[in-house]
């Protein structure tokens, strides 16, 4: 995601090749992106267009220590086609039907970064609790058996995990009210956030250091690594 007040510093592929005196072709090619200590992108990792902090891009080339990004979550982050999903709770081409959903109030405009669509996280999140739906849960379709609004799932799974790290997805169906699978789901998400934190201060970390330190259980563990790691990359 562009944290919230950065969207001047951000960059495409084409805008690192120049500066580096290559066509974006080469520049691909070399993966030079992908050289040790290079800063990752911002985007997501499932993202069509790949983008950079330009602050973070300057200072390694120039030697620097990269400065860290913001981490905590502000109304005014822009969100991506992906980011904007997950924090939704739907896969990206249902965010994509939103657009212009017959019977329900058409999502927020986005906000074009480097031509690229982005989304307010302050301004999905009041969509979120908007949406009409029936009983309780916003924009749920019609027959669902679950109870919670999506968007307030997972910080709910995070909550849990840290009262009973060894909780289940049964257990966490219940008080969530939702089923068993986006319980799973959002417990994993939860764990796998959890163990991103942890790699930020030890790229080094083991699942048994995760969970010495979180108190998952090992295979929880090691999902949640991988998982993050995988997010990382």
């Amino acid at each position: 995601m562009i944290r919230a007040g950065r969207d001047h510093q951000v960059r495409r592929l084409a805008d690192l090749a120049a500066a580096a005196g290559k066509s974006a072709k080469s520049f691909s090619n070399q993966k030079l992106h992908q050289v040790p200590g290079h800063p990752k992108p911002v985007s997501s990792p499932r993202a069509r267009v790949l983008l950079w902090d330009g602050e973070q891009v300057d200072a390694f080339h120039a030697g620097c220590p990269v400065p860290a990004l913001p981490t905590k979550d502000s109304p005014g982050d822009l969100l991506d086609r992906n980011e904007a999903a997950e924090l939704a709770e739907v896969e990206p081409r249902t965010w994509d039907r939103y657009a212009n959903l017959p019977g329900m109030r058409p999502r927020p405009q986005p906000v074009v970064v480097a031509g690229v669509d982005h989304w307010r996280r302050g301004e999905v999140l009041d969509w979120l609790a908007g949406r009409p739906g029936p009983g309780t849960s916003p924009g749920r379709p019609v027959g669902s058996r679950e109870q919670a609004p999506r968007s307030s799932i997972t910080p709910r799974a995070q909550q849990l995990l840290e009262r009973e790290p060894t909780i289940t997805a049964t257990a966490a169906a219940a008080e969530l009210g939702v089923t068993i699978g986006t319980a799973q789901r959002a417990l994993a998400r939860a764990r796998a956030d959890a163990v991103r934190r942890l790699l930020e201060e030890d790229a080094e970390v083991t699942a048994e250091e995760v969970h010495a330190r979180l108190s998952y259980p090992l295979w929880a563990a090691e999902r949640a690594l991988h998982a993050a790691k995988e997010a990382a990359q």
